[in-house]
C-alpha cells in the first residue's frame, strides 16, 4: 500500500522534520495530479518494516510523519499504520481530499492538510468523484479542520479549468471559520495524470492575490504559496 517514500523533508510538515509516505490509489482523478504513478499504484510496494527501521535509526532527526498519496484514507490499514507510528513517538500529518471524513477522525492526525479542489458540485464531473454526496462529505471534513484550529489547513490549487473566481466566491462562505487557507499556484509538469495539462497556462499572480482578498474579507487568514513542484 505504501508506494512512495521521501526519507526526509523540512517543508511538508510545518515546523517539523518529517519522513513522507505516499499511499497508492485515489478516489479522484484530478487531471493535473503530479503523482499519477502513485494514484495508479504502479510503483513497487515498500515494506513498512524498512521504513520503521529507518525512523528508529534517525530518531534524533525525524520528528514526524506525513501520510500522503494518492489518497491515504483509502488504505484499510491506515489506523494500524498511525498506531505504529505513534508507538515510535512521532507526530502525524495527514494529507487528504476529505471525501472519507470518518477515516480522518479515526486517524486523529496531529496536523491535517485538506485539499479542496473546486466548488463541491463540480467534483463528479471535473474530478471523477464516485460519490453523489460530495458536499456533505466535504462539509464534515471541513468541520474537522475548524475544530483543529491552527493544527489544520485547507489548500486550494489554482488550476485553470478546475477552479475559478466564481468557485472561490462559493468556497469562501463554506470555509468561514477555518483558521488557515493556502492558495497554491498550478505548476505544469511533464508527468501528470492528463498529459494535456502540461500545456495549461497558470493563472497570473494578480488573480491569486484577488482570491486571497476574497477570503480575507470573509475573515479567514489566507496566504498564497510560492511555486513548488510538489503541489498536486
Amino acid at each position: 500500500m505504501i508506494n512512495g517514500w521521501q526519507k526526509s523533508s523540512f517543508i511538508d510538515y510545518p515546523g517539523t522534520v518529517s519522513t513522507v509516505l505516499f499511499l497508492c490509489g485515489c478516489n479522484l482523478r484530478c487531471p493535473y495530479c503530479h503523482n499519477p504513478e502513485v494514484v495508479r499504484g504502479e510503483f513497487e510496494q515498500i515494506d513498512f518494516s524498512v521504513i520503521k527501521e529507518y525512523i528508529l535509526k534517525h530518531k534524533n532527526f525525524i520528528e514526524g510523519v506525513v501520510i500522503s498519496g494518492g489518497e491515504p484514507t483509502l488504505c484499510d490499514d491506515l489506523q494500524e499504520i498511525c498506531g505504529d507510528l505513534r508507538g515510535l513517538d512521532l507526530k502525524i500529518k495527514l494529507d487528504t481530499n476529505g471525501l472519507l471524513p470518518q477515516k480522518i477522525t479515526q486517524c486523529a492526525p496531529d496536523y491535517l492538510a485538506l485539499d479542496i479542489k473546486t466548488s463541491f458540485n463540480k467534483y463528479p464531473a471535473l474530478l471523477g468523484a464516485p460519490y453523489t454526496d460530495c458536499t456533505e462529505r466535504l462539509r464534515q471534513s471541513i468541520g474537522v479542520v475548524k475544530k483543529m484550529g491552527d493544527k489544520a489547513e485547507i489548500r486550494i490549487t489554482a488550476v485553470p479549468g478546475i477552479v475559478d473566481r466564481e468557485d472561490i466566491e462559493s468556497l469562501r462562505k463554506e470555509l468561514h471559520g477555518v483558521r488557515k487557507i493556502f492558495i497554491q499556484p498550478f505548476v505544469p509538469a511533464p508527468c501528470m495524470l492528463d498529459p494535456s495539462y502540461s500545456s495549461v497556462k497558470p493563472y497570473p499572480q494578480e488573480e491569486l492575490e484577488l482570491w486571497r482578498g476574497l477570503f480575507l474579507r470573509e475573515g479567514v487568514d489566507c496566504g498564497v504559496r510560492e511555486i513548488n513542484t510538489k503541489f498536486s
